[in-house]
């Protein structure tokens, strides 16, 4: 049979488009890996211990990171990506609403009831509300901190612009995430570009934002609000989110938390949920290192978090979403993350992509072309044990991974039979003597209604097995101060927070005890039991064999140069550390062991020579692991050794010259 001169043409196009398709399918992907992925610079091999360095060459960053380091402006807030994200809907991830008893006198400032607020979901309340957080702010700034907070009970408070405030110290308390909600209203003009993105509440920017609290409530942005951000939030010290869900109505909206203005952080973000926006979290700059714990994220449409230039410690974050859970943007940038749980993914995308410094441990992915994606390099897997991106320091052989020591889950307590509380209620300015009787009283839980107290001298009051829980409600104790003294034993732990400051505890028993949110002080005893920390300023000196779990720590030295934590002999983990002045950071002794994930080592001052020399973490036949950042403005406000081990009385230094200013990993122990 004789073949047309067009039916040849047709069959010999068919097989070149059936060629050109194949070499798409098979050769074009291998050619883009191949000119696309490298060596990682280190990676931990868990199973054999091996390090692999790809190029030893590779520059550090600069000791002082004031150039490149982070972005000099904003970070690229970018509203699409190549990546389709999922269908938005509004449910959330297993967030059951609770809905929490609170004394009628516990916070004064009821929104309801004292300012008009209706929280009807009908009522316009935004001059309501910004009246509460108007009323007695005239200062831009209170160093201090005359603390305030406000009680905004069950319903829905419809807003129509932003909510902020003067000043430091300011506490939003909430009747339960889902049961108390702050809602813009849906199309809201002003809120409605997203090249001007404006926020729904807003905190003060600078470095004395501190002791910033908001908790058991929900920010919801409404619908077809494109440029909404859900809170701009900067707490310094302390301070810190917890228990919060910040949504979207239909997905729109920039940022569901923004902390990209100076300076955000020491502060802690807890048991908090994002679900929609364009970015779910948003950090920049240097300073100072926020704590992050229990995160859940999810139908962002661009990346679950941003960072550009800050230290992240993140711990327990569970992502569901279809775009990068991690953005890590600049050089400077670095992010510590433990115990993640990454779904949903995207085939193109790699859960986490870094371009600065990164150590993942215990991460778990499904979805995704892999679990981390370092600069040019496609790290293999979907599952990580433990990641270095950078050089691993140790002065004597050590394994080359970190301590991971055993990490125990902070206690909690609240009872919810409101019969159970007692409130401490002096009967003048001054009085503290019925604060026995309010211990004594056989109640689980003893509170300060939300205000000021004064104590003339620093009295010590014995706390009763009976007592559970000692609440302030961001109260403070001005004078002396009164001190806690843990000596009864019990299997209930006692948690003791949300004091601004003046209390001290006196550790005294193998009791439990959990110190959260707010200025302490604390003594430990041989026989002292588990401590848990959490958003706390605090200086430790603990002795075998005490155990301790910090959660955003923060120890300043400022009026003298001292020892900021000593370990002698004890067991200490810590998510989130951040210091000021001068002084070792931890000294390590006596067999002790010290891991640290996070953040920002901050000499501030000028070192005299002697001062210098004094390392920033030592450690004697001890064991110790360190990830951390140094911010250091000139000559003279850093030291010229960073960590000091001694084993069987040989010394070794890691000098500060021969460190870029950021800690990828420090291992030393045996």
């Amino acid at each position: 049979m004789r073949i047309s001169a067009k039916l040849r043409r047709f069959i010999w196009l068919l097989i070149l488009f059936v060629w050109v398709a194949l070499a798409a399918i098979f050769l074009v992907p291998q050619l883009a890996l191949k000119f696309s992925r490298s060596t990682p610079l280190h990676v931990v091999d868990i199973a054999s211990s091996n390090i692999t360095n790809a190029n030893p060459s590779k520059k550090p960053i600069s000791p002082s990171p004031t150039e490149n380091s982070s972005s000099s402006k904003p970070p690229t807030l970018v509203s699409g990506n190549a990546i389709t994200p999922t269908t938005f809907t509004n449910k959330t991830i297993e967030r059951n609403p609770i809905q929490k008893a609170f004394p009628s006198d516990f916070i004064s400032a009821n929104v309801k009831t004292q300012y008009g607020a209706k929280g009807d979901g009908v009522t316009d309340d935004t001059a309501a509300i910004q009246k509460a957080l108007d009323e007695e702010r005239d200062e831009e700034q209170d160093y201090f901190g005359k603390p305030k907070a406000l009680y905004f009970p069950a319903g829905t408070y419809l807003i129509s612009n932003t909510l902020t405030w003067k000043g430091c110290c300011m506490s939003w308390q909430g009747q339960g995430a889902e049961i108390s909600i702050i809602k813009l209203k849906d199309k809201t003009k002003s809120f409605g570009d997203r090249n001007a993105p404006k926020p729904v509440i807003q905190t003060i920017d600078g470095n004395m934002s501190f002791r910033q609290n908001i908790t058991d409530l929900t920010v919801d942005t409404g619908k077809n609000n494109p440029g909404a951000i859900g809170i701009d939030y900067i707490s310094n010290n302390f301070g810190s989110l917890w228990n919060v869900s910040i949504r979207s109505g239909d997905g729109q909206g920039k940022v569901g938390l923004d902390m990209s203005r100076q300076w955000a952080g020491p502060c802690l973000i807890k048991n908090v949920q994002i679900n929609g926006f364009d970015y779910g979290i948003v950090t920049k700059n240097l300073e100072y290192g926020p704590t992050f714990e229990e995160i859940t994220l999810q139908q962002q449409k661009v990346a679950g978090i941003l960072n550009d230039g800050n230290t992240l410690a993140i711990r327990k974050l569970q992502s569901k979403n279809s775009v990068p859970v991690i953005q890590n943007q600049a050089p400077a940038g670095m992010i510590i993350v433990v115990d993640g749980n990454f779904q949903g993914g995207a085939a193109k995308a790699s859960a986490i992509e870094n371009n600065g410094y990164l150590y993942a441990r215990n991460i778990n992915t499904s979805g995704y072309q892999s679990a981390i994606h370092h600069k040019e390099t496609i790290v293999p897997g979907t599952s990580v044990s433990e990641y270095v991106s950078d050089k691993i320091y140790n002065l004597f052989d050590s394994p080359m991974q970190s301590l991971n020591l055993p990490i125990e889950e902070t206690p909690v307590f609240e009872d919810k039979n409101l019969a159970n509380w007692m409130a401490f209620s002096p009967q003048w300015y001054g009085e503290t003597d019925s604060l026995k009787d309010a211990l004594d009283s056989g109640k689980s839980t003893i509170y300060f209604p939300f205000g000021t107290y004064f104590s003339h001298d620093k009295k010590v009051f014995n706390v009763p097995a009976s007592v559970q829980r000692i609440v302030g409600f961001s109260s403070i104790l001005n004078g002396g101060g009164i001190v806690f003294r843990v000596e009864q034993n019990s299997d209930k732990p006692l948690i003791i927070e949300q004091f601004g400051y003046g209390v001290a505890v006196e550790h005294a028993s193998p009791r439990t005890v959990v110190i959260k949110h707010g200025s302490y002080e604390y003594k430990d005893f041989p026989k002292s039991g588990k401590l848990f920390l959490e958003d706390v300023g605090i200086s430790l000196r603990i002795n075998y064999p005490h155990q301790v779990w910090a959660r955003q720590l923060n120890v300043e030295t400022l009026d003298a140069a001292r020892t900021k934590i000593e370990n002698k002999g004890g067991t200490l983990w810590i998510l989130g550390l951040k210091t000021e002045g001068k002084g070792s950071v931890i000294n390590t002794t006596k067999g002790g062991k010290t891991e640290v994930l996070g953040t920002l080592i901050y000499p501030v001052h000028d070192f005299t020579a002697q001062e210098k020399q004094e390392a920033a973490f030592i450690s004697n036949n001890s064991s110790q692991s360190l990830i951390y950042s140094v911010s250091a403005y000139g000559e003279h406000k850093n030291y010229d050794i960073q960590v000091e081990e001694t084993r069987n009385g040989v010394k070794r230094q890691l000098l500060s010259k021969d460190f870029p200013g950021r800690m990828p990993l420090f291992v030393g122990y045996k």
